[in-house]
């Protein structure tokens, strides 16, 4: 619905120099995060082996206990979330510049 663009691609270059630094920027922070993924000793992470011994009626108000659900029993689908959010803002704001 919004990709009527062949009044927009007349002039379109398919590659551009700071298209390749992008690319080669983005590469390599996925590398590193894979090798940091697959070199993390997982079981060895405190909070991620005690997050049950944490004492929530020590804590104060309500946001405090959901901040220490985020950080320990919530945190990789909270991860995963935000970065389809990220994926999801981009993507709009590329669909928004072509207008």
């Amino acid at each position: 619905m919004f990709m009527n663009g062949s009044i927009y691609y007349k002039d379109f270059y398919p590659w551009t120099i700071g298209d390749g630094i992008t690319s080669l920027i983005c590469i390599s922070i996925f590398v590193s995060l894979i090798i940091t993924i697959l070199d993390t000793l997982w079981y060895e992470i405190i909070w991620a082996s005690r997050s049950n011994q944490i004492l929530e009626q020590d804590l104060i108000s309500n946001s405090q206990q959901i901040g220490i659900h985020l950080s320990t029993d919530f945190f990789l689908p909270f991860e995963l979330i935000s970065i389809i959010l990220l994926i999801a803002l981009i993507g709009a704001i590329t669909v928004a510049r072509q207008y």
